[in-house]
C-alpha cells in the first residue's frame, strides 16, 4: 500500500551571536558567497513548491 506524505515540518534554531568556534571555521567563506547560495537555496525551495502546488 502506497504511503503519501502531505505535510513536512521544518524546524531551525538560529543564533544571533554565535560562538568564536563557528567563526574561525566559516572565516574562510565570504559573505558574498553564502548569500548567494542561499539565494539559489531559496530559489530550489519556492520552485518545489509551486510544483507541488500544480499536482
Amino acid at each position: 500500500m502506497p504511503v503519501q506524505i502531505n505535510e513536512v515540518i521544518i524546524r531551525t534554531v538560529v543564533d544571533t551571536q554565535p560562538s568564536s568556534s563557528s567563526q574561525g571555521q566559516n572565516a574562510g567563506v565570504s559573505s558574498g558567497n553564502s548569500t548567494s547560495s542561499e539565494e539559489n537555496i531559496l530559489e530550489q525551495l519556492l520552485e518545489i513548491i509551486q510544483e507541488s502546488k500544480e499536482r
